[in-house]
């Protein structure tokens, strides 16, 4: 009954997404199934009594009726047939428009331990290779309610005129249904049990697109290699699929075979009646079509419950992931100030599927308006702090507070939208430089005071100096041959000017100067400090000489803040901090 009642939801789900993607091409659509159902019904009733017309000598004009009739309804039949063929092709980009939107739109809004996961990866990787399951169930249901009473009428009318046929009929096409059924779930088990090794050849097949991993193969010679572990993945998957297809070939030859001789069988009985005149010419060809249609439309009828119960499969992994709830957007409603004190207390936090602690028992305080240092060695949890306070995680036990409020009692969207980011690692947009420096307040991005006074302070001016297009002009060349290709120090400029254009009151850099030579390095910083006096700023740096004008630097090492204070007095405490700033030091001595 679980199963009965999650198919009866799965055949729900996808008719209201069917309509909720096209009311208009879901109602043709319906039309079409009904006209399909009908009018060949109809026309061999017609043809069968234009034969016998013909036997009988019956009047010319009886004739012309019928025969009127009959071709009346074929071209409507071709002409609906020609229109569902249409319909089908927008009715699909409809449908793949619709669920591409619902998938991205969910995937946006998942919390980053939803990309954690392999078993989530897999997840949503299945959910968007079906979204083909979604229309093929739509149609497969239409098929069905076609098919049944099809199924229904035929048999009705063979039964009428003989039970054996009727009932052999059907007979000849249960084995070939049943092995039809086993071929459909041989492929689904071997799609599933090679989702991971699909996964790894569209990362292959990715990789050769990435102009960075392009500049790598050719500086190491390792292309060979790539193509060598592609094709043999790919092999194994065709290998498992042709096993499966030539041993279904080869069975449902010998099915075909039987179902043959049904055909002969239903053949000669027919012929034998006519003889003995028990039926006409008209009646012979009209019982021979029901038959055959019979015959063929239960098949269709027996297929589609199988293909429909391996879409109902599919269509479980699209609907599960499209009901999966973010966890952050089960979050508070209190609406954060513009520069808060952030808390730390005694957190401890681990990534999903991993067993040891990046935080443990993390504390430390940032008060509204501080300028703070966080440095530590690679892996000491430097960025974690940063993704906790913009909760793309929760801690496994202890809390981040906001103005003494737990961080979970927050709006996640207005607690983010506080923070001016710039991070080390900026994501190289192919969009004209005047969105992505107004990302994400796109409908600033045509503000130019705003746009040259973030560029004025990051240094982008300089960049942009002779660029005949100006802000307009596209960064990157996948899709316009003029766009500008840019150095990682540029990069970090124009995220630099992102994170100004903002106007947020909290700003944090994360490694802000990595790719920045010397003399531009000081000079943001010196900028930075200059503008913020009014503002927080939490910047985390290899580089101790871009936090030694910080209000307070925190020190963290294995999950820890060991030491706290400002330039001053840890140089004074002769501690780690003052260990590894003598020895940066010591290097430009």
């Amino acid at each position: 009954m679980d199963a009965l009642k999650r198919c009866m939801s799965n055949i729900i789900f996808s008719f209201q997404s069917s309509f909720l993607a096209s009311r208009k091409y879901f109602t043709v659509k319906c039309v079409i199934s009904v006209i399909t159902i009908v009018i060949p019904l109809v026309n061999m009733t017609i043809w069968r009594r234009i034969l016998n017309d013909i036997t009988n000598k019956m009047p010319v004009k009886t004739l012309l009726y019928s025969i009127t009739a009959y071709l009346t309804l074929e071209l409507l039949l071709r002409m609906a047939g020609k229109v569902n063929d249409y319909i089908l092709t927008r009715y699909r980009e409809a449908m793949n428009f619709y669920f591409e939107k619902v998938t991205l739109d969910k995937t946006a809004r998942m919390e980053l331990s939803f990309f954690d996961s392999s078993s989530m990866a897999d997840k949503i990787s299945r959910a968007q290779s079906n979204f083909w399951s979604m229309e093929e169930t739509t149609w497969t249901v239409f098929n069905l309610v076609s098919e049944m009473v099809n199924v229904i009428i035929a048999f009705s009318i063979v039964v009428s005129y003989n039970v054996w046929i009727a009932a052999a009929a059907v007979l000849f096409m249960i084995p070939s249904s049943i092995h039809y059924n086993r071929y459909i779930k041989n492929l689904r088990r071997s799609e599933i049990a090679f989702s991971e090794d699909q996964r790894k050849v569209e990362y292959f097949q990715s990789m050769f697109l990435d102009e960075q991993v392009h500049f790598e193969m050719k500086l190491n010679g390792t292309g060979e290699y790539f193509i060598k572990y592609f094709m043999a993945l790919k092999n194994k998957m065709l290998s498992a699929g042709t096993k499966i297809d030539i041993k279904y070939t080869a069975t449902k030859t010998l099915f075909l075979m039987l179902n043959y001789c049904g055909d002969i069988l239903v053949l000669l009985t027919s012929i034998a009646d006519v003889i003995a005149e028990k039926t006409g010419i008209g009646d012979l060809q009209y019982h021979v079509g029901i038959i055959s249609r019979l015959r063929s439309q239960t098949t269709s009828f027996i297929e589609d419950i199988n293909r429909f119960m391996i879409h109902n499969e599919r269509l479980n992994d699209l609907k599960d992931f499209i009901d999966i709830v973010p966890e952050t957007e089960k979050s508070g409603t209190k609406i954060p100030s513009a520069n808060p004190r952030i808390e730390f207390d005694n957190v401890y936090f681990k990534y999903p599927n991993c067993d040891d602690y990046v935080l443990k028992g993390c504390s430390f305080t940032i008060h509204p308006n501080e300028k703070i240092g966080l440095i530590g060695h690679n892996g000491a949890g430097k960025s974690t702090i940063i993704k906790l306070m913009f909760r793309l995680y929760d801690p496994q036990s202890g809390a981040v507070y906001i103005d003494g409020v737990d961080i979970r009692e927050y709006d996640i969207c207005a607690l983010r939208s506080i923070f001016g980011v710039m991070f080390q690692e900026m994501i190289p947009y192919s969009l004209p430089l005047r969105e992505i420096i107004a990302m994400p307040k796109f409908d600033e991005r045509f503000d130019e005071g705003k746009l040259k006074n973030a560029c004025d302070i990051s240094g982008v001016s300089r960049i942009i100096l002779d660029w005949p297009e100006g802000f307009d002009t596209v960064l990157g060349r996948r899709y316009v041959s003029e766009g500008k290709d840019l150095s990682g120090g540029q990069w970090q400029l124009i995220n630099y000017a992102r994170a100004w254009f903002d106007e947020k009151e909290y700003m944090i850099l994360d490694e802000p100067s990595a790719a920045l030579d010397p003399i531009t390095e000081d000079k943001i910083f010196g900028e930075l400090y200059r503008l913020s006096d009014s503002k927080s700023l939490l910047t985390v740096s290899h580089r101790l000489s871009n936090t030694t004008l910080s209000d307070k630097i925190l020190v963290i090492s294995d999950g820890q803040i060991i030491e706290q204070g400002s330039h001053s007095q840890l140089l004074g405490q002769d501690g780690v901090y003052a260990h590894l700033f003598k020895l940066q030091a010591s290097r430009y001595q």
